[in-house]
């Protein structure tokens, strides 16, 4: 006999409890009384810079009392969260793009401000989303290599930048977790707006909360007062809700406008729009994350340098380390011992991406990595 809406909805909130560990897990294990910061095969996932503490329980709670909703349409939701999301930042509804995580922001930006003349500046390497979908569409990516110290070099990218439609800059840097105060990102920008009037910069700001590097702001203040600049964020990272799919981006309302209509329609759903309203309210869970990862951090990159093996600082919830040898061969050797490290990024080809776990993960995993390092 199938179950009414109002029965499975009380059904649903009465269960929240149970319901919790399974949606904080990272996979089907926390069904299969393992534990939760592990997948059902044992594997320690270090592999997708992912919060391994999940979303805070108001944001589980929102999804369950919201499964009444499941039947509707989001077109509500939608203004909802919007202005949810508004109210966190100070700014306008009308400033405000959703999307399904930030990947939706930066598709949106790519297909929208590029053309077939009008070329992507992006780092090598950096998030690839923007490139990716540049190739899917035959255009032009120009991408400067990274510095010695692994920052993007803004100089490099601004020469780059005349004839470009669309300038992508990460901050702090994935993957290699550097990151520019807020003064060099906004003189950066200067200097492409003077190299290139037409282009429009995106600022992808996904691992604000984590970074704690003197002088670092956001740029979503001056992407109000300037339609050429778009900010990116979103959900997945500190509050923990990367398999929901929620981000947005900020800009100017006329660059919105402009953006708009390259939207999926309805691309974040009904559990989706209520985790995320939940967790603009949240302040204690912000800094509880950023002291967890920050410790773990901590300890990752004194284990990496102690074992004379070049970790840089980094602002974000992963590390970049110099291991000296084939990063994928590294990658593979590590997944044969049940730990998933990033995947290659060219050109730092004999550098490795360790996302942060849990304080528990890392105490297992680390011995595992600086023991193949020595080997």
């Amino acid at each position: 006999m199938s179950q009414s809406r109002r029965a499975f909805l009380g059904t649903a909130v009465a269960g929240s409890a149970s319901i919790i560990p399974l949606l904080q897990a990272r996979g089907m294990e926390a069904g299969n009384g393992i534990s939760p910061r592990f997948d059902a095969n044992g594997v320690i996932r270090l592999n997708s810079n992912e919060n391994p503490h999940g979303p805070a329980r108001a944001a589980v709670e929102a999804i369950t009392g919201a499964f009444g909703d499941a039947n509707r349409y989001t077109q509500s939701n939608d203004a909802a969260l919007r202005a949810a999301v508004a109210r966190r930042h100070g700014v306008k509804d009308e400033n405000v793009l959703l999307g399904a995580g930030s990947g939706e922001t930066l598709r949106i930006c790519t297909e929208a401000l590029t053309s077939n003349t009008a070329h992507l500046v992006a780092a090598a390497p950096t998030f690839e989303q923007p490139a990716a979908h540049m190739t899917r569409l035959g255009r032009e990516t120009r991408a400067p290599n990274v510095d010695a110290l692994l920052r993007l070099d803004l100089g490099a990218m601004a020469a780059a930048a005349p004839g470009a439609g669309l300038v992508f800059l990460c901050n702090p840097n994935n993957p290699t977790g550097t990151a520019y105060p807020l003064s060099d990102v906004l003189a950066f920008i200067k200097d492409v707006h003077r190299r290139a009037p037409d282009a429009f910069v995106l600022v992808d700001e996904a691992y604000f909360e984590y970074c704690d590097l003197p002088g670092y702001d956001t740029a979503i203040p001056a992407a109000l007062d300037d339609p050429r600049i778009i900010v990116a964020r979103t959900f997945s990272k500190v509050f923990g809700l990367a398999g929901m799919r929620v981000g947005y981006g900020i800009a100017h309302a006329s660059t919105i406008k402009r953006l708009e209509p390259w939207r999926l329609q309805n691309s974040v759903s009904a559990l989706s729009s209520a985790a995320a309203m939940a967790s603009c309210e949240l302040t204690g869970h912000i800094k509880e994350q950023q002291r967890m990862n920050g410790e773990a951090r901590a300890l990752a990159l004194k284990t990496l340098n102690d074992a004379g093996f070049k970790a840089l600082p980094t602002y974000t919830n992963f590390i970049m380390a110099d291991i000296r040898r084939d990063a994928k061969a590294f990658q593979d050797a590590c997944a044969k011992e049940g730990v998933a490290i990033g995947r290659p990024f060219p050109p730092l080809n004999t550098h490795a991406r360790i996302s942060i776990g849990t304080m528990d993960e890392m105490r297992r995993a680390l011995p595992v990595i600086t023991g193949l390092l020595k080997a």
